[in-house]
């Protein structure tokens, strides 16, 4: 039960920081990632001052970018890891290969599925998609390192004496 509300939770809080670390260390490994983080953040900042300063009200399509930004953050870097670290502890998995790798995919998948992409991607988007994958792989990997080794908790002890 100590499990359940003290080390799950940590894990999870650690593994979310740490991907929020792979998602800035990627920016600087790849331009696409860059231009997506800092490229975005400074048109969206010039598109809202551009708009107050033509009269217009920028607080709705502030709200909406931000909004936009935080449904992207809980789809890339919390939903995933939440979600395989509760379906590794109901089943009892212990591998950090499908920890990580199955947070990666949900890491790739989900901000897709919220955008809609309803097409195929193009080359920079191709690396942005992969970029995504790694980002959800080291999250799941980390939360694997600190809980998803014991998954489950202690197996009972009628499983050791077969």
């Amino acid at each position: 039960m100590l499990r359940w509300l003290l080390l799950i939770p940590f894990a999870l809080f650690v593994a979310m920081g740490a991907g929020i670390f792979a998602m800035m260390v990627a920016s600087v490994a790849s331009a696409e990632i860059a231009l997506l983080i800092g490229g975005g953040f400074e048109r969206l900042m010039e598109a809202l001052f551009g708009l107050a300063e033509s009269g217009g009200d920028p607080g709705p399509a502030a709200a909406a970018a931000f909004s936009l930004i935080g449904r992207l953050g809980l789809a890339i870097i919390v939903a995933p890891v939440i979600l395989v670290a509760l379906f590794s502890e109901l089943f009892r998995l212990r591998s950090g290969l499908i920890q990580s790798g199955l947070t990666g995919v949900l890491a790739t998948l989900l901000p897709l599925a919220m955008l809609q992409l309803s097409r195929a991607p193009t080359q920079a988007e191709t690396r942005v998609i992969g970029a995504l994958f790694l980002v959800g792989a080291a999250t799941g990997f980390v939360y694997w390192l600190i809980a998803g080794r014991g998954a489950g908790g202690e197996r009972g002890s009628a499983e050791h004496t077969h």
